[in-house]
């Protein structure tokens, strides 16, 4: 029987590219809310739950959360409670 890389637990890629990253953060709410979501990320890993299907890319992901936190009014909208899923369809 072959292996695929499906066939082997997922590891996360560029931990120390992605430490660098979100250590660049000039803007400290945004650091801290790109933090919490690497310690989650990387919770998961250590505890092996709620693993994805193939290798993590965590500095494309924090690249990702980092433009997200960025949109500040687009945040607040959400905060309010507004429904913007219509928006991004």
């Amino acid at each position: 029987m072959t292996t695929s890389k499906f066939d082997k637990d997922p590891v996360l890629l560029y931990e120390a590219e992605a430490d660098q990253f979100l250590n660049s953060v000039s803007d400290p709410v945004i650091r801290e809310l790109m933090g919490i979501a690497h310690a989650e990320v990387k919770h998961r890993f250590q505890e092996r739950q709620g693993l994805p299907s193939s290798d993590f890319d965590m500095l494309f992901f924090l690249q990702a959360v980092k433009a997200f936190f960025g949109k500040t009014e687009l945040l607040k909208r959400i905060l309010a409670g507004e429904d913007l899923a219509a928006e991004y369809e």
